[in-house]
């Protein structure tokens, strides 16, 4: 099933008189890593959800090359800034997934944990795991079934220089293997490394959509100017 390009046709969202989103138009057709960013309070992690179907769309706003979200949504998959993890060990946890997503295949998940290089945390209580660990385990689970999107709000945001390179490099071996990822980011060094596209959001409005090396040219926005030179 074709899932590009993703078009969101003004698309609003508010809570009570807080508008969070305002006329979202998007129309991308880009395969690899799109970058959705702004500065604290722009609705970067509302529109991430929206996108994945955690946000009631009901004027069918958004879709997926004319698919509805609900028809692709088993092919989408989501990691959160704080990982939700079972009070298990690394393999149970991403055990839980394979079952739930009926992954029968036998030796699935050590091949996953080999994957992501964590097979030395397989059998660590996620209570006693470490952010970029955790964040790991979270990845891992979110791959289970070869989803062909997968969000991430924030995956390195918390983590030391070595998670955060060993996070962009398993987020790149995924786009190589033709997944398409949607992700949040604040860090203009990150952007610069891995973004293809970036959709740039301030107020609720998006202020800039396209290719990252045409929003990191851009002369004009001030809003733009100041968080690529502080961001």
């Amino acid at each position: 099933m074709s899932i590009l390009p993703i078009k969101i046709d003004n698309f609003s969202y508010a809570i009570g008189d807080s508008k969070i989103l305002r006329n979202i138009n998007i129309d991308s057709k880009e395969k690899k890593i799109t970058i959705i960013a702004g500065n604290n309070g722009s609705g970067k992690t509302t529109l991430l959800k929206a996108m994945h179907g955690l946000i009631e769309d009901p004027s069918n706003s958004i879709s997926w090359a004319n698919n509805s979200i609900k028809t692709i949504k088993e092919l989408q998959s989501m990691v959160f800034q704080n990982p939700i993890l079972l009070n298990r060990t690394t393999f149970e946890n991403i055990l839980y997934v394979a079952n739930k997503k009926k992954t029968n295949e036998k030796n699935y998940v050590n091949k996953i944990i080999e994957k992501l290089n964590i097979k030395d945390i397989a059998n660590i209580d996620a209570r006693y795991l470490s952010g970029g660990e955790k964040q790991k385990v979270a990845i891992a689970m979110s791959i289970i079934g070869n989803p062909k999107i997968i969000f991430l709000d924030e995956p390195t945001s918390q983590l030391d220089p070595v998670y955060k390179h060993e996070i962009e490099s398993i987020i790149s071996s995924l786009v190589e293997n033709d997944t398409k990822i949607f992700m949040t980011s604040h860090d203009i060094s990150q952007i610069k490394r891995i973004g293809e596209e970036i959709i740039f959001l301030d107020k609720g409005k998006i202020i800039f959509n396209g290719k990252v090396k045409e929003f990191l040219n851009e002369k004009t926005n001030k809003v733009i100017r100041n968080y690529i030179s502080y961001g």
